[in-house]
């Protein structure tokens, strides 16, 4: 939850889901492996993918966080408006 506080407050994101309780599977040593994790998804501007990596960076430098981008393909224009208006400026 300290992330998604982090990236709310500082208006890098909006509309977070916080899911416990996931799993991730590999294979490790030619066994599978079944790793506890939370998910944290949020709607965000691409643009700020640099600078959200970049804070994480900054306050996990040891366990950072595994971090990537899914494009948003379609959204509904209202939402994007909101999306617009609440995230910080690029």
């Amino acid at each position: 939850m300290e992330i998604a506080e982090l990236l709310i407050k500082g208006h890098y994101a909006i509309d977070l889901n916080l899911l416990p309780n996931q799993k991730r599977v590999t294979l490790e040593n030619g066994k599978i492996a079944y790793h506890d994790l939370f998910l944290l998804t949020g709607k965000t501007k691409g643009l700020l993918f640099t600078a959200i990596d970049n804070l994480l960076n900054e306050k996990y430098p040891v366990d950072l966080p595994e971090i990537y981008s899914l494009p948003i393909v379609h959204m509904d224009w209202e939402q994007s408006k909101q999306l617009v208006q609440e995230i910080k400026q690029v």
